[in-house]
């Protein structure tokens, strides 16, 4: 029932521990995959892992998705 109101956000920050599967935490490719089925204006990944490497992760991303870093700040309206 809550499905609908995942469509379209304007921001949407998302779990994604890893690239690999784990139990309780999307990992990354789930993350991608949920985004681009409800199609958020921009997506913000959270809770990465230390061994994902920050800067490979933001060059990969597609456009309108970025990976969350200490201290970062976002403007919503």
């Amino acid at each position: 029932e809550s499905w609908p109101f995942l469509k379209d956000l304007d921001l949407w920050i998302i779990d994604g521990l890893r690239y690999s599967p784990h139990p309780s935490h999307f990992s990354v490719h789930d993350a991608l995959s949920w985004i681009e089925r409800f199609k958020p204006r921009r997506a913000v990944i959270t809770n990465m892992h230390s061994d994902l490497d920050y800067e490979v992760l933001r060059q990969t991303l597609p456009p309108n998705v970025v990976p969350a870093h200490d201290g970062m700040r976002l403007a919503v309206a």
